[in-house]
C-alpha cells in the first residue's frame, strides 16, 4: 500500500535511515531515531511545498520504505521546489529497508506511482537519479522501461540520469 507519510512511521523509517547499506544509495550516513523523524519531516515538507512528495510503503501493516517524487533543479542539480527552481524537474525515487529487498516492492510501487504522476498529478517528465554502481536501482529503472540519459556530478559523484515512458507499462 502507498500512502502519504506520517510522524509516527519513525520507528519503521528508522530501519532503513540506521542501514548504512541503504543510505550509501541516498546520499547520506545511516542516523538514528532523530534523523529518522527528520527524514519523515522532509518528505511532509515536500508535499507541502510541492503537492506531491514520499510515499509511505507499507507491507503487512509495516512500512519498508519509501517511494515518490523529489524536485530538483535541473540547472544546479539541488534539491529544491517548483516554484524555487530556475529548471525544475521531478524524479521518482525509492528505497526499501534491505530485509525487504529482493522481492520487488520497489518496482511494484515506482510503477504506481509513475503512472499516478502522468495520468492524474499532471506530471509531463520523470527522471530517476541513479549511481553507476546502485545495481539494485538501476535494474529497477531498467524493469519500469526507464531509459537512460547523461551522466551529471551531484555532491561530486556521478549520478545517470534515467528518463522515464509515459503511459502504463504491464507488470514483469
Amino acid at each position: 500500500m502507498l500512502r502519504k507519510p506520517r510522524l509516527d512511521d519513525v520507528d519503521s523509517v528508522l530501519e532503513f535511515v540506521s542501514d548504512p547499506e541503504v543510505m550509501q544509495w541516498l546520499g547520506g550516513p545511516a542516523g538514528d531515531r532523530a534523523a529518522a523523524m527528520a527524514t519523515i519531516e522532509r518528505w511532509l515538507t515536500g508535499w507541502e511545498r510541492n503537492d506531491i512528495g514520499h510515499f509511505a510503503v507499507e507491507h503487512d501493516g509495516h512500512v519498508i520504505g519509501r517511494a515518490g517524487f523529489l524536485v530538483w533543479d535541473e540547472a544546479m542539480w539541488q534539491v529544491s521546489s517548483y516554484a524555487g527552481a530556475a529548471k525544475p524537474v521531478t524524479e521518482l525515487g525509492w528505497a526499501i529497508a534491505r530485509a525487504h529487498w529482493g522481492h520487488g516492492y520497489a518496482t511494484e510501487a515506482a510503477r504506481a506511482l509513475r503512472t499516478w504522476a502522468y495520468d492524474d498529478a499532471g506530471i509531463e517528465h520523470l527522471i530517476s537519479l541513479i549511481s553507476p554502481r546502485n545495481d539494485r536501482s538501476t535494474r529497477v529503472a531498467e524493469k519500469l522501461t526507464a531509459i537512460p540519459g547523461k551522466t551529471v556530478k551531484i555532491d561530486g559523484d556521478p549520478i545517470v540520469v534515467w528518463h522515464h515512458p509515459h503511459g502504463q507499462l504491464p507488470a514483469r
